[in-house]
C-alpha cells in the first residue's frame, strides 16, 4: 500500500519540478538516460524505479532524493506545500470461529448446587 503512494508522491514531486522549468518530458530524456515514455511512468507512479533510476531523474530536474524520519514526514511535507498522506488504519478482521463453531449453551449450575445438598 505504501509503497503505491510513495510512487505516486514521488512521481507527483518529479512532475511538478519539470513543470516549474517549462520542461517537457523529452527535456528530461535528454538530461538522463531514460525514454520519454519511462519519465511519463515514473511520474505517474507506474514504474518500479530503482534509486539510481529515481536520483538521476531527480537531479535533472533539481532534485535529490533523500530519507525523511516518518515523524518528519508531515513538517517537510507542509514545508514544500504537499498534502499529509492519509493512513489507513487496518480494520477489525472478524474470526472464522465465530462464523463457524456454535458456543456452547449456558451450562445448568442450579442442577449441580442442590445435589449436594
Amino acid at each position: 500500500m505504501w509503497e503505491n503512494s510513495g510512487k505516486v508522491r514521488l512521481g507527483h514531486q518529479l512532475a511538478e519540478a519539470r513543470h516549474r522549468r517549462g520542461w517537457r518530458l523529452l527535456d528530461v530524456a535528454r538530461r538522463t538516460t531514460h525514454r520519454p515514455g519511462r519519465l511519463s511512468e515514473i511520474e505517474h507512479g507506474k514504474a518500479n524505479s530503482t534509486i539510481d533510476t529515481l536520483a538521476e531523474v531527480g537531479n535533472a530536474v533539481g532534485l535529490l532524493l533523500i530519507f525523511v524520519p516518518n515523524e518528519r514526514l508531515a513538517d517537510v511535507l507542509a514545508l514544500i506545500g504537499q498534502p499529509e498522506p492519509q493512513t489507513h488504519l487496518p480494520t477489525e478482521v472478524g474470526s472464522v470461529y465465530e462464523d463457524v463453531f456454535i458456543p456452547d449453551p449456558p451450562e445448568d449450575n442450579e442442577g449441580t448446587e442442590n445435589a449436594g445438598a
